[in-house]
């Protein structure tokens, strides 16, 4: 791979427009190649080392050898409350979801584990009981599954507009309900090879993602009409709500509280077979 060019990662929702549609105005845009997916897309690049570094999910690490990468420090894609974009469609209220079938996406296991310990450690339902499917949500066929897991965009717009039967459930929502912490769904992840090569150009991304972080609250106005697309099937006001309100880029105390007691859930309920170190980046 070039040396005078990072291979970055962008995950492909409205959780991370902001930041890549600002990157070109603090960064020269001929020092990186970007490569688009959802987030398991993403950590798949990373793990072939297609990919230098990315917005990539937070299981990444405790399913991969963690001495393989190093993650930015200060910044993740996180919620503080309520996420929006990360929910449960259900036919039924969630306690009520023994014996029923609920299908997952395949584009975000930290999703997929965030729901599992909601139902399982805080909810107590019956782990043998609930059948799950890898299915993706297609609103047409909606009355299929007792329950559907859906992320990015797609569940952004059924958090406003939700099917007809379902009530929606903020996963971002409920992790804070039970915790009242924050809830890390993706980390800027890097491998540690890309430091060798390329650390210069690490060193001017974070520093490029700190600027665009610190000036954001008085260009997200502005980035929301440029955002919008006919299909969005949000409003500007929600979409700016969304910015605003629900998406976090801290990576702070309560931040880093609450992704240590998500990893030690999943360890204790043996979803991952242990907590990953944190190997933070050191320009």
């Amino acid at each position: 791979m070039s040396r005078d060019r990072l291979n970055l990662g962008r995950i492909d929702y409205l959780n991370c427009w902001p930041l890549f549609k600002m990157l070109p105005t603090v960064l020269d845009d001929a020092h990186y190649r970007l490569i688009s997916g959802h987030p398991a897309r993403l950590n798949a690049g990373l793990k072939n080392n297609e990919i230098d570094i990315s917005p990539s999910s937070s299981m990444l690490l405790a399913n991969s050898d963690a001495d393989d990468y190093f993650i930015l420090p200060n910044i993740s894609i996180a919620s503080l409350t309520e996420v929006r974009s990360v929910v449960l469609l259900s036919r039924v209220p969630l306690a009520d979801l023994n014996r029923k079938t609920i299908s997952l996406t395949s584009h975000s296991l930290t999703s997929i584990f965030l729901l599992k310990i909601i139902l399982f450690h805080f909810q107590k339902l019956d782990l043998d009981s609930i059948t799950f499917v890898t299915e993706e949500f297609a609103p047409t066929e909606h009355l299929k599954k007792d329950a559907a897991l859906i992320i990015g965009d797609q569940a952004l717009k059924s958090y406003h507009n939700p099917p007809p039967g379902y009530i929606v459930y903020d996963l971002g929502q409920l992790w804070h309900r039970f915790t009242d912490l924050p809830f890390v769904y993706a980390l800027w992840i890097g491998r540690k090879q890309a430091i060798k090569q390329k650390k210069r150009l690490l060193i001017n991304l974070h520093r490029a993602l700190n600027e665009i972080i610190a000036a954001l609250p008085e260009q997200l106005a502005g980035l929301t009409a440029a955002a919008l697309r006919a299909d969005t099937g949000i409003s500007a006001p929600q979409l700016l709500s969304y910015w605003q309100q629900a998406i976090s880029y801290d990576l702070n105390r309560p931040a880093l509280a609450g992704l240590n007691l998500f990893y030690n859930l999943a360890c204790e309920m043996n979803l991952i077979r242990k907590v990953p170190e944190l190997n933070f980046f050191r320009g």
